[in-house]
């Protein structure tokens, strides 16, 4: 609302309200006139026609920045997958290293047994005896260190799930890799599409730059009412054009943003080449460790085979007078030794494979590495 008696101000709100009449028109009114009040509201349009692909380079700018948020999310995720694999075979290793603890445990008891009857016969010694003492207390210590790892183990896998360290879980999973071999891989980490989104997300504020240079087209349509009175004594009028707008001379802002574009574009392509070189070396690096472990597995598996079978033959042989008991001993400890690193070897394999998986950034709660 506006009110007056300008001279200017009332001729043209008379005009507009469609109030002006001949009496308006005598000197007096028209250098003295009344005060006039105008009520006008007023309603505007400015739609442009086309503004040479800036609002096309902006629209594809929001995209890519969405696409680009939706991939950070989903490294994210791949991370969190990753760890928590790796901290789930971690605690299935420690659990089977600690049941190894205790079959060696177990091992050793029945060699005591044997012992403190070969010395009741009068066919061996209390030193017998007290070395088989002393190789148990050994191996109760590993297990006792071996329920710590177990322990810590688990907490780690909680700590990687985001629950509490204390929550306890039953493993089922396997700690033994899936018999099927992994076959051809394509590489498609989130890092390296970010990468790719970056260089369109350069390369669309690069042409927005150059839209900056460009006129831009639209039209302007104001539909107004003056009235006198809140609601009497007025009329209604309305307004059209075609608009050009078009910045000469914006400072050199457009060059520098254009520049700005291109030296990041030619950035995130070489970082797209860089990232993608890293995965396929680490791809390699896993199938080399995959290869290893696998070896090693054979070998360990054999080794624990023969381990276990000259325990038994040792033992055998003590009880016939033939072998020492620290004989046994030395074969209960190469035992233990031999199964720890067969563990030790089945794990390498399953982490390997995770990590290959992983490397390629392929790796989900579906795939056969997991299972």
């Amino acid at each position: 609302m506006q009110g007056g008696n300008n001279p200017v101000y009332v001729f043209s709100s008379l005009l507009t309200q469609r109030q002006f009449r001949e009496p308006n028109f005598a000197i007096n009114s028209l250098v003295r006139p009344d005060p006039v009040a105008n009520f006008q509201s007023q309603i505007g349009i400015d739609q442009v026609l086309h503004d040479f692909g800036r609002t096309d380079s902006r629209i594809k700018e929001a995209q890519i920045g969405r696409e680009m948020t939706a991939q950070e999310r989903r490294r994210r995720e791949l991370e969190i997958l990753t760890q928590t694999a790796r901290a789930y075979f971690g605690g299935q290793l420690a659990a089977a290293a600690m049941k190894a603890a205790e079959s060696s445990i177990a091992s050793i008891s029945a060699t005591l047994e044997q012992a403190k009857s070969l010395r009741a016969a009068g066919r061996a010694t209390d030193a017998d005896v007290l070395a088989v003492e002393v190789e148990m207390a050994g191996a109760r210590e590993e297990l006792i260190r071996r329920t710590q790892q177990q322990a810590l183990a688990m907490a780690a896998l909680n700590n990687a799930m985001g629950q509490s360290i204390e929550t306890m879980h039953t493993l089922t999973t396997a700690l033994a890799a899936p018999p099927a071999a992994p076959g051809a891989i394509q590489i498609d980490r989130p890092e390296i599409r970010g990468t790719e989104l970056a260089f369109a997300m350069a390369t669309t504020r690069g042409d927005q730059a150059k839209a900056m240079r460009r006129p831009e087209v639209g039209v302007r349509f104001i539909a107004e009412a003056d009235r006198q009175r809140f609601v009497t004594r007025g009329a209604a009028n309305w307004f059209a054009a075609a608009t050009l707008r078009w910045n000469l001379f914006d400072g050199g802002q457009s060059k520098e943003m254009a520049a700005e574009a291109a030296s990041a574009a030619a950035s995130a392509r070489e970082d797209g080449k860089a990232m993608r070189s890293a995965a396929e070396l680490q791809v390699k690096q896993a199938d080399a460790a995959i290869a290893g472990a696998i070896a090693r597995e054979n070998v360990t598996g054999a080794i624990t085979e023969q381990a276990r079978e000259t325990v038994r033959i040792l033992r055998n042989r003590y009880g016939a007078g033939l072998a020492t008991v620290t004989d046994v001993l030395r074969a209960e400890a190469a035992l233990l030794g031999a199964e720890t690193r067969r563990l030790a070897a089945i794990h390498d394999h399953r982490v390997a494979r995770i990590e290959r998986e992983a490397a390629a950034r392929r790796l989900t709660g579906d795939s056969n590495e997991l299972r």
